[in-house]
């Protein structure tokens, strides 16, 4: 310990600067060592990453798409530019199918018809009291197709309703002769009956003399006459009752040919029907058709053309989509050297050469696989292909702030382990012992 003079004549700033001396050398003696001492715990636990750098490019996940079109047509609309960004299913272009398009709406109409139809027929070949039910989608989109069956149904349906009534009014007639002529002859009976009585009471007076003869034979004569009578309008009320029966069979035939009718009628019918819809579900496909659409998620390139009104030939390519995804797939080179670090799984950065790393940063992805043997590239190196893919296709905090897209060059930084600054220090001193004084 220094301390400082007590004698009154010394200068107190001597004293001072005798004890800064001493402090100064201490600190000069053992101030190094320690610094190095913490110099060398700190290298021995910091570690830093590990990394085996490999350089790509992005690529698609899936094959590059050309759109084309079956039929060709005119363009009458176009609906992307090249580079736009397209999803799946979004419409590309709009074609004019010309002559070799069908009209939709006209095979719709006249399907629409024939179904109508159908339902008119099948309800006539019921029988005459049923009536048609049409579909009710039908009934809202062709109120006029359907007012024009429901006449065509109450016109044929009044036509047999007046051929019935002909037959009927015919049967009552017979029905009302058959009556009179029962009621005649329970009337002649009657007659008969007294008169038979009249000729009973005549034979006995006549066999007492009581009568005259001719009297008692106008009696007999009546008798017979009224038996004549009886015997005609027995053989009439049987004639009357088989008219009766043909007239309620020509009903029932009448029914039937209009029954009949309707059945013969709707075959064809339904034989259209079936065409008409196979040629709507052509056209329908054609509709669909004349509207080009993205096949996938992608980016527009190489737009064939851009003229509204140029014209398309069949099978000629229009576009192409380059695909992309929620995911990105790189595929770098990796120098043969680094190839016993690298494995399926382990953690890679991906950085875009096009975006400042610094500024945009990276993507965190993984290693997918490594190829199993080297590949030669175009100046002769050989190198393992890593296939990395990563979480995101975008830099920065929502999607389409940075987009990347197939093409884009990267380096990627895959994660092979830690090592600690010690380590790296350490490492050419370990490397001399072992290769020093050992070349001939």
């Amino acid at each position: 310990m220094t301390t400082l003079s007590n004698d009154p004549k010394a200068n107190p700033l001597d004293s001072l600067r005798a004890s800064v001396k001493v402090g100064g050398s201490r600190f000069c003696t053992w101030g190094p060592g320690l610094l190095i001492l913490g110099f060398l715990g700190w290298s021995a636990t910091a570690e830093l990453d590990e990394v085996a750098v490999a350089v790509g490019e992005v690529i698609p996940q899936q094959q590059l798409q050309v759109v084309q079109h079956l039929e060709g047509g005119v363009i009458d609309e176009i609906l992307v530019g090249e580079g736009d960004t397209v999803a799946k299913g979004q419409p590309l272009m709009r074609l004019n199918l010309g002559g070799a398009g069908i009209n939709r709406e006209e095979v719709r109409v006249r399907l629409d018809g024939m179904v109508l139809a159908k339902a008119r027929l099948e309800a006539e070949a019921s029988g005459g009291d049923a009536e048609p039910i049409f579909p009710e989608d039908l009934v809202a989109r062709r109120p006029e197709m359907v007012e024009a069956e429901l006449r065509s149904f109450m016109g044929r349906k009044r036509d047999l309703l007046s051929s019935l009534a002909v037959l009927d009014e015919k049967g009552r007639q017979r029905k009302l002769e058959i009556s009179e002529l029962e009621a005649h002859i329970a009337s002649i009976r009657r007659d008969l009956q007294l008169a038979e009585q009249r000729l009973t009471m005549s034979s006995n007076l006549l066999a007492e003399g009581l009568t005259p003869r001719m009297e008692h034979v106008a009696i007999e004569a009546e008798v017979e006459q009224l038996r004549g009578q009886i015997d005609v309008m027995n053989q009439s009320i049987p004639r009357a009752r088989s008219a009766l029966q043909e007239i309620a069979a020509e009903r029932n035939r009448e029914i039937e040919r209009y029954s009949r009718r309707a059945l013969e009628e709707l075959v064809p019918v339904e034989t259209r029907i079936a065409e008409l819809k196979e040629t709507l579900g052509t056209a329908t496909d054609q509709q669909l058709r004349s509207e080009i659409k993205s096949p996938i998620d992608g980016i527009v390139k190489n737009l064939k053309t851009n003229t509204v009104g140029g014209v398309i030939r069949p099978g000629e390519p229009i576009v192409e989509i380059v695909p992309v995804s929620e995911e990105l797939e790189i595929r770098a080179r990796l120098n043969p050297k680094d190839r016993g670090f690298v494995a399926a799984g382990q953690r890679a950065v991906v950085k875009i050469t096009t975006y400042d790393y610094a500024r945009y940063g990276g993507l965190e992805g993984a290693v997918e696989r490594v190829s199993a043997s080297t590949n030669a590239g175009q100046n002769g190196e050989t190198f393992y292909e890593v296939v990395v893919r990563t979480d995101r296709t975008y830099l920065g905090k929502q999607e389409g702030d940075f987009p990347i897209t197939p093409g884009m060059e990267a380096s990627v930084d895959i994660h092979t382990g830690t090592r600690t600054v010690l380590d790296y220090l350490v490492k050419p001193v370990l490397k001399l012992q072992h290769e020093a004084f050992r070349e001939r």
